[in-house]
């Protein structure tokens, strides 16, 4: 059973442009100046949808997963499955460092992407530059869509419990959410959400990511995606990422059509950003065969 939880979000096509307006408008605001009209009257245009926030039950660790491996019949025993679980994992890490891609059946293919700061020239480019190097998975075909295998639970946000919990804390009775931010990482257990992308049918108003409840704040940065046309195919990668993360696009062409290329001109299918501009969005272009 799947929790999720429903948030609102832009879907406008410039919303690059208008999260900058609002970023704008904030800086006027705590300067005590008057916003400028032009970004007002933008923000305004914003159009919003309710999407879907998938949000877990749990986290499982290593010796809880080998555990529930160890009792659906396998011969092995807990500690043999946690301890080639911990080398599975000392091994991957490694093989990756070693520069290989690691593929794994049909749970997917595992590689690096780099972050980078940009040089004026390929010249002078060097090792330096590079800020980070983070795993990216693209998933095996029984794990690229768990739709048909899944059922649904709706729950209350994060944000929505958190606000429940601090009232009862302070002997509160009535909690009013319309003072919740919905993109407050807070979760009742003291943690932040950890928001990790969710999929996109093509007309960009899919699910917009995950509300997890990880450990570390981070700030959250949205990317968004859409099709040139939802009857020529579809893509997946739109959602809520910690900043820095590494995302991988995916544009999939429906029979009889073919992908050409990314919105801004790159055409590698699929392709990996860096989860840096709050905002950015990516449309695939698909054309006839």
């Amino acid at each position: 059973m799947i929790n999720y939880s429903i948030t609102m979000r832009g879907v406008n096509a410039n919303l690059f442009e208008i999260n900058q307006a609002k970023s704008r408008i904030k800086t006027a605001e705590a300067k005590g100046e008057t916003p400028a009209a032009a970004d007002v009257a933008l923000v305004k245009t914003e159009q919003q949808r309710a999407f879907a926030m998938a949000q877990y039950a749990e986290v499982v660790t290593i010796e809880k997963f080998a555990r529930h491996i160890a009792a659906h019949g396998c011969v092995y025993s807990r500690a043999d499955i946690s301890a080639i679980l911990y080398l599975a994992v000392d091994c991957m890490r490694e093989m990756l460092l070693d520069g290989r891609k690691i593929r794994l059946g049909d749970l997917g293919d595992f590689s690096v992407a780099l972050s980078s700061k940009g040089a004026e020239s390929a010249d002078s480019f060097t090792s330096a530059n590079i800020t980070a190097v983070r795993v990216a998975w693209e998933p095996g075909q029984e794990f690229k869509n768990l739709i048909a295998d899944a059922e649904f639970n709706l729950v209350a946000s994060r944000a929505a419990q958190a606000a429940l919990l601090k009232a009862i804390k302070n002997g509160e009775t009535v909690v009013n959410l319309d003072t919740t931010d919905p993109t407050d990482p807070t979760d009742p257990d003291g943690g932040s959400s950890d928001t990790t992308g969710g999929s996109d049918n093509g007309s960009g108003n899919d699910n917009p990511g995950s509300d997890s409840g990880s450990d570390t704040e981070a700030e959250q940065i949205f990317i968004g995606t859409s099709v040139n046309d939802p009857a020529m195919g579809s893509v997946t990668g739109m959602g809520t990422y910690d900043k820095g993360t590494a995302v991988t696009l995916t544009a999939t062409a429906n029979e009889g059509y073919r992908f050409v290329r990314w919105s801004d001109d790159v055409t590698d299918n699929p392709r990996t950003v860096t989860a840096d501009v709050n905002g950015a969005a990516y449309t695939a272009v698909f054309e006839a065969e």
